[in-house]
């Protein structure tokens, strides 16, 4: 699949509803911590990939996953698509940790 040559902002915000087709939509993040949280519906295995430079590679940003729950994990900025290795769809979403913020 040949990346999308639309440039997008980066962000820190990506959710997903009954995500079930793959890969999802690309999407951009800024570097730094993000809490990834996955409500798994049946069967799911799930697996954040990131964009290689060459803009059509991917390779795993984590291991895959196939239990709902939460997980933090260190990205470096870039490009990243979710994709659904199981058999149903699952609902989820990863947001930047605000380190910065009083709790």
């Amino acid at each position: 699949m040949a990346a999308n040559p639309i440039k997008t902002i980066p962000r820190s915000y990506q959710s997903w509803i009954n995500l079930a087709a793959t890969p999802a939509t690309d999407f951009e993040l800024d570097a730094g911590s993000y809490g990834l949280t996955v409500a798994a519906g049946g069967f799911t295995s799930y697996q954040l990939q990131r964009l290689l430079p060459d803009g059509v590679t991917y390779t795993p940003a984590m291991p895959v996953e196939a239990a709902p729950g939460y997980a933090v994990l260190q990205l470096p900025a870039g490009r990243y698509s979710m994709v659904v290795v199981g058999a149903t769809a699952f609902t989820g979403v990863i947001e930047k940790i605000d380190t910065g913020r009083a709790r």
